[in-house]
């Protein structure tokens, strides 16, 4: 030891304990373990420490409060792994706790405040809160699988399905994670998977019937058309036109334009059924899910958009066959 270590007193294990708070069973354990060794022995056999162990026991109670490991400590100590790594590891840990933590709070909320006390729901809800990153990631896959199988899905769009736009964010709000609850519990419902199966089936049927060199992407057309559909039909709801109407034809024909003789009859055709497919609550009740996970605007409604623009063809507005001009 150098002369400042040799003039300071050595201390007892009881020494220790007295200054730090710390069990005598706990020191005496870090010590022979290595974590914490003696500077020497006493006479009679007892183990003595010097300044710089009680500054090395002082940080060895440190890391254990922040809730490293005897291992990690140990690693730490002997320069394996610093400080700010084992502790990006334990930040990294502790959000996935919290966000778990949160989740079960979100289920307890949701049990206490709901009007569904089977055991079923509440078991699903607790399964749920209990699954890890992955698991919870698997739900969405699985879900992507059903909806996309078999059909020419464009890439963005089967990403978007099991991609980020079912992923919690790192430190998710209360509302962020009952939305994910109740999407879970919709994305493993076979009916759900059906009604967004059909939307499916129908974007990609009209993703087949217009692909072709200078076409915008899929995704850009449906922007496209619910900017024009908010626009347009949204007006005419506002202003009270129904859809049984002249005026209803006239606002349906500046929505869809005159796509020529020959495809009158398809194009009417693909549009109702792309409604139809469309029209179900349930739908836009996902798309709200979506939004509130990520903190987004809830997109507007468009159910009752679709109603109205099916009931106006229904009564005879939109392109007409050749044969009804």
């Amino acid at each position: 030891m150098d002369g400042t270590q040799a003039d300071a007193p050595l201390l007892t294990i009881g020494d220790l304990a007295r200054r730090t708070g710390l069990p005598v069973r706990t020191i005496r354990y870090w010590s022979e373990t290595g974590v914490v060794p003696e500077a020497t022995r006493s006479a009679g056999g007892h183990r003595l420490y010097d300044p710089a162990g009680l500054a090395r026991l002082e940080l060895v109670a440190t890391l254990r409060e922040l809730g490293l490991s005897h291992a990690e400590v140990r690693r730490v100590l002997n320069r394996e792994n610093t400080v700010a790594e084992v502790a990006a590891i334990h930040v990294a840990a502790l959000d996935a706790q919290i966000t778990t933590l949160r989740l079960r709070r979100a289920v307890l909320s949701a049990i206490a405040t709901g009007d569904r006390e089977e055991p079923g729901h509440m078991d699903h809800l607790n399964r749920m809160a209990r699954l890890s990153a992955q698991e919870r990631q698997q739900i969405i896959d699985d879900f992507a699988a059903r909806v996309c199988e078999g059909l020419d899905a464009e890439p963005q769009v089967r990403d978007r399905l099991r991609g980020g736009g079912h992923r919690l964010p790192d430190a998710p709000t209360q509302e962020q994670l009952d939305a994910w609850l109740e999407l879970s519990e919709m994305v493993q419902d076979p009916e759900f998977q059906q009604v967004a199966r059909r939307a499916m089936e129908q974007s990609t049927s009209g993703q087949a019937k217009t692909s072709g060199a200078g076409r915008s992407s899929e995704p850009d057309r449906h922007r496209l058309f619910a900017h024009n559909l908010d626009r347009t039909i949204g007006a005419a709801m506002r202003e009270g036109i129904e859809p049984d109407s002249p005026r209803a034809a006239e606002v349906v024909d500046r929505l869809l334009g005159d796509p020529g003789p020959e495809r009158r009859t398809a194009v009417r055709d693909r549009l109702r059924a792309h409604l139809d497919a469309g029209i179900d609550e349930r739908l836009e009740h996902y798309r709200r899910l979506l939004a509130l996970m990520h903190g987004q605007q809830p997109p507007s409604p468009r159910a009752a958009l679709y109603a109205w623009l099916a009931d106006a063809i229904d009564a005879g507005a939109g392109p007409q066959p050749v044969g009804q001009l």
